[in-house]
């Protein structure tokens, strides 16, 4: 497993068969405040993207983008756009407290009780073997959560779930041996009625 390099006021929660994940939050000066927020907002797509999803399209049921490098998942290629200067002070911090190999930022944007990730494990095309995957949640309090399953006979069923609470500022650190092991999410509930925005940080080979 990766040594990772645990940043101060962090938490290590172990999640057994020797993976774990890292919760935290960001120093209040890097933490957005509204006019941040709403800045961040106004850079999302106009339009959802598709992927594939058992051979068919189907849109993203929360609008992403991709900066720095191209994130391949899915079946598709969310092409990168140059890093906007507002989210400069979060990668050069991410570099210097968790990972200076992290290279590539991909941004989520939820609004409402409709919009949601099932869970999943992040694609590591091209993603450097070991590095650590880094989110930093703004906005609305949501569920990040993580589950493993077991294959029980043809069918896989899920053995283990795990919730932790996405706050404004929570910033959560997952090793690349975790994401293999589990998935995670952030599932819908009628009670979300804000907006979140999601900043995911990942070391790519160029």
């Amino acid at each position: 497993m990766t040594d990772l390099q645990e940043p101060a006021n962090f938490t290590t929660h172990d999640l057994g068969c020797c993976c774990r994940l890292q919760s935290g939050l960001l120093p209040q000066a890097l933490s957005w405040d509204d006019d941040t927020f709403e800045t961040a907002w106004l850079l999302h797509p106009e339009v959802k993207n598709r992927i594939m999803i058992h051979g068919k399209p189907v849109e993203t049921p929360r609008f992403q983008q991709a900066y720095g490098v191209a994130y391949h998942y899915s079946g598709q290629t969310n092409r990168a756009l140059p890093v906007p200067e507002l989210l400069d002070p979060l990668l050069a911090w991410a570099r210097a407290t968790i990972d200076d190999g992290l290279n590539g930022i991909l941004l989520n944007w939820y609004e409402g009780a409709g919009h949601y990730i099932g869970r999943h494990r992040d694609s590591t095309k091209d993603m450097v073997p070991g590095a650590p995957i880094v989110t930093v949640s703004f906005g609305e309090t949501r569920t990040f959560r993580l589950t493993r399953a077991e294959k029980r006979g043809k069918t896989w069923v899920v053995v283990e779930t795990r919730d932790f609470p996405a706050l404004h500022g929570t910033v959560f650190v997952m090793p690349y041996e975790t994401n293999e092991v589990w998935k995670h999410g952030v599932p819908k509930a009628a009670r979300y009625t804000g907006r979140r925005i999601s900043v995911t940080f990942r070391a790519f080979e160029l």
